[in-house]
């Protein structure tokens, strides 16, 4: 089989990068897509910790490939990283002395689970990822015993340096690596140290792809996240400040340590149910217990265990992420390096039923991966997948020459656009800004970062203010009121800065803006992709805003309840919902179309059950139309949820009306509790207690 090593890793790798090219998505898609496609064009500087070596190896792909646009070469470049790690790791399972057929059923059941895959075909970083510790594994299997002399040492060094630069989270697997070459080789002191050396020696030189950042960021790159021209800008990058040097996520998981580390276990060994798939953890499982048995393959064991152990459930309970819906949809890109270790052990796993097992079963093991991956291929391939593309080019249809758009959070806004603008270079006339000041070029003063809040948000109404008597202004946001006095208006999935004083409706060209979108989205990817889902909801929820200043209150809330039915996990769009159905509500009863806005009113209550403020005004709904016991219900259930002075006063009105003072008088009493200085809530309450003492 050795010297047919080179053969079978050259038809891994080409049968991989066939798979890719053919499911590749052919523009940018969501997350951190678009800034690295961004990053690859221009040679930018992304956000925290920069990733150095993907923004000079994709842009290197990209020059070297002058195909379509920069998306599809940014992601063509992460396909054939993937290709190359399926080919390293094959081949290292060949090293180890495992078949054929086990080290394919081993590896395959990595390189062809969804989640691999998924990540494999669009422009992300874990792809360059894999491939680096891919390559430290098949360093060691490659020299085993002599895995601590200089050479070998050297090797593993400058290869964890560079996955440094690339991803940081590859020195999880440090000790693993140590610890198996230390017990494959047995070095003696000397040797032990000397090794050592040359491993720190060549990760600096590795790491020195981090100077990239601060020579680039002079040049002032269109995106240049942290601009760190200078140590302690170049630090805050390199060290992530911005997110929590050692965290994943600036807020943990509740719950204890003992009791979040159980969890975060759980969650790891779930996602490698779903992910690595039941038959492959079967075999990593029948694998382990394999080499326990065998005193010299323990390095194998030790390898694959510390490296599932610390890049597994190591890293979860280090970060303690919450588990909710986004966090976990984050995480599913950062699981495969652990599973380095189960692609390991199933090889190993194949290898002992091969024993016992006839040619042609053995075989049909390779069935596991291959069928999985075809059966799940509507949620990985992203061959037609056009729905962040679709997205960026709606936000620059929406925007009319020279304005200037502020983007009030969102990555998928944020970095679709930067695709967009920077990477194919279109529209060139448009001002973009974000309002945190770090995606795009500031336009609040170079000292903004460093303002508090309150001195922050005072210097974002100036700016935008003095820039709408240049050009129009729009937003990309869900709030209803961003500059203090100044309505925006409705611009499709856009809001437009109207003159002071005017009330809130839906600009001129809302309407042909609608008829003008593309929105191309495959179901089965929103039902696979936690990003799919948290944005394409963003279109229904906008319209039906639109339809409902045109007086279209029906179809506003048919859309309300299509975009809880796209998204039904998504952390925004409940709250979001609940508002714009509060509004078709408070636009009904103004009509005095009480019916329509007690349906809009329980829509919201649906969007966001804890919401008070919904429920008081469903109360309000039921109290017009002389529906009293459904909206003293209402109104209890509201103050139990958001106990507010205008809501006990609402209560406390309706129970006047009934002539119940006792009642009214509490009610009174509590609204009084919360807002103590309103002296007509006290004239109320002393009027109704005299009653009820009649």
């Amino acid at each position: 089989m050795n010297g047919r090593r080179p053969l079978v890793a050259a038809a891994v790798f080409l049968a991989h990068g066939a798979l890719g090219v053919l499911s590749l998505a052919p523009g940018v898609g969501f997350g951190d897509s678009g800034e690295l496609v961004a990053s690859a064009a221009t040679l930018g500087v992304a956000h925290a910790p920069g990733y150095p070596l993907h923004s000079l190896g994709a842009h290197l792909v990209g020059t070297l490939v002058p195909l379509a646009g920069w998306a599809w070469r940014t992601n063509l470049f992460s396909a054939l990283c993937a290709a190359g790690a399926a080919a390293v790791l094959v081949d290292a399972l060949l090293l180890l002395g495992l078949g054929l057929v086990p080290a394919l059923v081993g590896a395959l059941s990595l390189t062809l689970s969804p989640p691999w895959l998924r990540s494999a075909l669009g422009a992300e970083v874990f792809s360059l990822h894999w491939l680096l510790a891919a390559a430290c594994v098949w360093t060691l299997c490659r020299f085993r015993e002599r895995a601590f002399d200089e050479r070998p040492m050297a090797l593993l060094g400058l290869l964890l340096g560079l996955g440094g630069a690339n991803h940081q989270t590859l020195a999880l697997a440090v000790p693993a690596l140590l610890a198996a070459a230390w017990t494959w080789a047995r070095p003696a002191p000397v040797r032990a140290w000397r090794g050592l050396a040359f491993l720190t020696g060549f990760a600096l030189l590795g790491l020195a792809a981090y100077a990239y950042l601060p020579l680039r960021a002079r040049a002032s790159p269109p995106l240049d996240w942290g601009h760190p021209v200078d140590l302690p800008r170049f630090l805050h990058v390199l060290l992530r400040r911005d997110y929590g040097s050692f965290a994943l996520t600036v807020e943990g998981a509740q719950g204890g340590r003992l009791g979040g580390a159980a969890a975060q276990l759980g969650r790891w060994l779930g996602e490698a149910v779903r992910g690595f798939g039941p038959g492959g953890l079967l075999l990593a499982l029948l694998g382990g217990w394999a080499l326990s048995r065998a005193k010299e393959r323990r390095p194998e064991l030790l390898l694959a265990g510390l490296l599932a152990l610390f890049c597994g459930p190591g890293f979860l309970i280090l970060g303690n992420p919450p588990f909710d819906a986004l966090t976990t949809g984050a995480l599913e890109r950062f699981q495969p390096l652990s599973w380095l270790a189960l692609a390991l052990l199933a090889a190993r796993g194949t290898e002992l039923l091969g024993a016992r097992l006839p040619s042609a079963a053995l075989t049909a093991l390779l069935l596991l991966p291959c069928g999985r991956a075809f059966a799940a291929a509507g949620g990985w391939s992203g061959r037609g997948d056009y729905a962040a593309h679709d997205y960026g080019r709606n936000l620059l249809r929406s925007l009319p020459r020279r304005a200037a758009l502020f983007m009030d959070g969102g990555d998928d806004t944020f970095y679709t656009l930067a695709a967009a603008v920077y990477g194919e270079g279109l529209r060139g006339d448009l001002a973009l800004h974000d309002r945190g000041g770090l995606v795009f070029r500031g336009a609040y003063g170079p000292d903004f970062r460093r303002l508090p809040r309150a001195q922050k948000e005072r210097r974002r109404v100036e700016v935008e203010e003095r820039m709408a008597l240049e050009r129009p202004v729009f937003y990309s946001t869900l709030r209803d009121e961003i500059v203090p006095g100044r309505a925006l208006a409705l611009a499709g999935i856009l809001r437009r800065l109207e003159p002071s004083g005017s009330a809130a409706f839906e600009t001129p060209q809302g309407p042909a803006l609608w008829e003008a979108y593309a929105l191309r989205f495959d179901e089965a990817k929103a039902r696979a992709h936690y990003r799919y889902r948290a944005l394409v909801p963003l279109y229904p929820l906008m319209e039906a805003s639109a339809f409902a200043a045109r007086g279209r209150r029906p179809e506003a809330l048919l859309l309300l309840r299509s975009a809880l039915r796209l998204g039904p996990d998504v952390l925004w769009l409940g709250p979001s919902v609940s508002r714009a159905a509060q509004w078709a509500g408070w636009l009904a009863g103004e009509a005095g179309d009480w019916p329509a806005a007690e349906r809009a009113y329980r829509l919201a209550l649906d969007a966001a059950p804890g919401d008070g403020e919904a429920g008081a005004n469903l109360a309000v709904a039921f109290e017009k139309q002389g529906r009293f016991e459904d909206a003293e219900r209402a109104y209890r259930e509201a103050v139990a949820k958001t106990p507010t002075p205008a809501a006990w006063h609402n209560l406390a009105a309706l129970y006047w009306g009934r002539g119940r003072w006792a009642e009214s008088a509490d009610a009174f009493e509590r609204a009084l509790a919360l807002d103590p200085g309103d002296a007509k809530l006290r004239a109320w309450r002393d009027e109704a207690v005299r009653r009820s003492r009649r």
